[in-house]
C-alpha cells in the first residue's frame, strides 16, 4: 500500500508496471486459424498498475466533484450516475417540450459504431 501511495504522490511508478505483454487470442467460430484476421491482439498490463489507475481515477473524480468542476449533466464514468437516468432526463425534457407545444425529437448515436474506420481525433474535430 505504501508503494501505491508513493506512486500517486510522486506521479512515478516502477518501470515493470508499465511494460505490457501482447497476446493473440483466436476469434471464436472461425473455420481456419491460418490467417491473421481471425486473431485478436490484446495488451495486458500489470494488475498493480490497473489498481493504481482505478485509485487515481476515483481520487480525481472525488476532487472534481468536491470542487464543482463537473457539470450536473456529466453521466459517463461517474459513480451513481446511470445511463438509464440520462435517458429518463431526455424523455422527461422531450415530453415537457411537447406539453408546451414545441415540436421536438431526439437523435441518439453510438459514434464509434457509426464511424468505425474514422480516426478519433478527426471525428472529435468534425463534431
Amino acid at each position: 500500500m505504501r508503494l501505491m501511495i508513493a506512486a500517486i504522490r510522486t506521479g512515478r511508478q516502477p518501470v515493470v508496471w508499465k511494460q505490457p505483454s501482447g497476446v493473440a487470442i483466436r476469434k471464436p467460430g472461425k473455420d481456419y486459424y491460418t490467417k491473421l484476421k481471425v486473431y485478436r491482439s490484446i495488451s495486458l498490463l500489470s494488475c498493480i498498475r490497473k489498481v493504481l489507475e482505478k485509485v487515481t481515477a476515483e481520487r480525481l473524480s472525488e476532487v472534481a466533484k468536491r470542487r464543482g468542476l463537473l457539470s450536473h449533466r456529466q453521466f459517463g464514468s461517474r459513480k451513481g450516475r446511470l445511463a438509464i437516468e440520462a435517458a429518463a432526463i431526455i424523455v422527461d425534457r422531450t415530453h415537457a417540450a411537447w406539453t408546451n407545444g414545441y415540436r421536438t425529437g431526439v437523435l441518439l448515436m453510438d459514434m464509434k459504431a457509426a464511424f468505425p474506420s474514422v480516426g478519433k481525433g478527426r471525428l472529435v474535430n468534425w463534431m
